[in-house]
This record gives C-alpha cells, sequence and structure tokens, in this order.
C-alpha cells in the first residue's frame, strides 16, 4: 500500500484551516508524519505544487518515493478551500493508498483488515444537521443552494442528506483502500462541487468556507459509500463499505484508544498547545536529528 501525503502551499501560507503555533513545528510535523509511515508504508508519494516542493523537497529533504506538482493547477483558486489539494490527490491513484495527514503520525502499521477494506477514513464523526451547533453547516448550504437552483450538489449528498436522524461523515485524518475507482469519483464530486462555475454565486455569499471543507470532504465521503450501498447497480464489483480505524465516534482522540492503536492525530487547537509542541520537538531530536535540525 502507498503512503500519500499532499500539502497545497496558498492556504497554508494565507493562514486558511487550522495553524501550527510554529511555521518550526509545522515542518517538525511534517518530518515525523513521513518519518514514521515510511517505516510501515516505503512506497511513499507527496502531491504539492512548486512551492511546497521547494519547502519539503528541496528544504527539508523528506524522502517520498514520488512528487507530483499537480497542485500547481490551484494556483489561482480560493484558498478558503483547503480541503482541495487533498481532493486532488486523492483521486490520482489507481493502485490502494493511505493519504495520511502531516498532523498525523502512525507510530504502528494499520490493522490487516483496514488496509483490506475498499474504503476507510479514521473514525465516523456523528452530527444533527439540522442543529447548528456543530462543525457541518449542511443546511445553511443547501439553504444557501436553494436561492441558486441552476448550482450543483451531487445527487449522493443530496439523498443522505434527506435521511432522518443523525448523520455520520468519515474524519479524513487517513483515507484510502483499494476501491480507487470509487474513491476518484468521489474525489471528483468534491472537486466539482466547490469548482464548478454554476455555483460561484451561491458559494459567493459565503464570507468564510472553512467549515464548508469537511462538507465536500467528510460528509461527502461518507454520503457516496452509503448512495452506493443503497444503489446496488452502482458497484456490483465489491461489497462497499466504509471501514474505520476506531470506529466509534470520538475514539481517535480517547488517549487509550489512539495509544492501543499506534496512532495520533493533532487536531485544531493541539497544533498549538505549547506542551504538545515542546513534546513534538524532543521527539524529533531523539529519533530524526538530521531532520529536526533541517527544521529549524
Amino acid at each position: 500500500m502507498r503512503a500519500v501525503w499532499s500539502f497545497w502551499s496558498k492556504p497554508y501560507r494565507e493562514g486558511r484551516g487550522s495553524s501550527w503555533l510554529s511555521d518550526y513545528h509545522m515542518r517538525l510535523a511534517w518530518g515525523l508524519s513521513v518519518e514514521l509511515a515510511r517505516r510501515h508504508y516505503p512506497d511513499t508519494a507527496l502531491v504539492t505544487d512548486s512551492e511546497g516542493a521547494r519547502l519539503l523537497i528541496d528544504k527539508l529533504k523528506l524522502p517520498f518515493g514520488r512528487v507530483s506538482l499537480e497542485l500547481n493547477k490551484l494556483k489561482n483558486h480560493d484558498p478558503d478551500w483547503w480541503a482541495l489539494g487533498k481532493l486532488y490527490a486523492y483521486r490520482r491513484w489507481s493502485g490502494p493508498f493511505v493519504h495520511i495527514d502531516s498532523d498525523v503520525f502512525l507510530w504502528n502499521r494499520l490493522p490487516d483488515d483496514l488496509e483490506s477494506a475498499p474504503v476507510f477514513a479514521q473514525s465516523p464523526e456523528s452530527f444533527d444537521a439540522d442543529r447548528d451547533e456543530h462543525w457541518y453547516p449542511l443546511r445553511p448550504v443547501e439553504r444557501t443552494f436553494a436561492r441558486f437552483p441552476d448550482g450543483f450538489l451531487p445527487e449522493a449528498w443530496r439523498w443522505y442528506s434527506a435521511r432522518r436522524g443523525p448523520l455520520v461523515a468519515g474524519n479524513c485524518g487517513i483515507v484510502g483502500g483499494q476501491h480507487t475507482k470509487l474513491l476518484g469519483e468521489y474525489a471528483d464530486l468534491g472537486i466539482r462541487t466547490a469548482e464548478d462555475p454554476e455555483n460561484a454565486r451561491a458559494w459567493a455569499t459565503w464570507g468564510d468556507k472553512g467549515f464548508c471543507n469537511v462538507l465536500i470532504e467528510q460528509f461527502l465521503l461518507n454520503a457516496v459509500v452509503e448512495h452506493c450501498r443503497a444503489h446496488p447497480q452502482l458497484e456490483i464489483d465489491l461489497d462497499l463499505s466504509l471501514s474505520y480505524l476506531f470506529p466509534t465516534d470520538g475514539a481517535a482522540y480517547d488517549p487509550r484508544a489512539a495509544e492501543a492503536a499506534g496512532y495520533t492525530h493533532l487536531i485544531g487547537g493541539a497544533k498549538r498547545n505549547p506542551d504538545l509542541m515542546a513534546d513534538l520537538e524532543a521527539r524529533m531530536w531523539a529519533d530524526y536529528p538530521e531532520v529536526a535540525e533541517r527544521c529549524r
């Protein structure tokens, strides 16, 4: 299985998405994420742009086996859509892969049953779409698109959104699987939702599209899988399902469950926690001093 990372430099440069305590700590995290994962997955790849390659390849000399500059295509794109770089990476591969966020550290190899799954992600995230106190602004986005009926939302999105009760999104700290055709089709739908010219007027009404990223990436992933499961004529070659490293909502952030799995994901404010960043520094200088020196 190939280990893949992506880095679209524009959102990072312009402060979109979650931020690190310092650029130094961001570089350390990249070093640790790659060095740990390549112990288990020596076939490594990076999808980035020219600026990202200058940092990660030329300066940090991180040991990627393959490098694609496909994200140069995003030079003139809105950096609010920070998930686009990941979606472009998801649709690139024809063989089994795991995409790893740079704030994810794989101390252990992923379980065999997860690697052999058609599609997998880190963990489920349940939410009530009809309440506003969550990370997934599903209903506000749909109300916006109702004002612009020529806009495009994927059929799987609309079908899954209409279900009663809590909905589930797949946290994409890691995402991948064996069914790369489906992963590519899902990524294409997410990209089209952000980029379709017919959607431009609707998205223009959003001053900050930050939380819309989890809709086109994490919500849509589960919607596409569930839609295919409910319409077997669309997928007849595999018993399709979405598997999780942590099957229970929130278990990825239970210290005991995370330690047992050998998995760390520094989400949100964890990247700015001085104590955690001190631990990151200590680990890198102890285990990978040459990489740490280049990061400094």
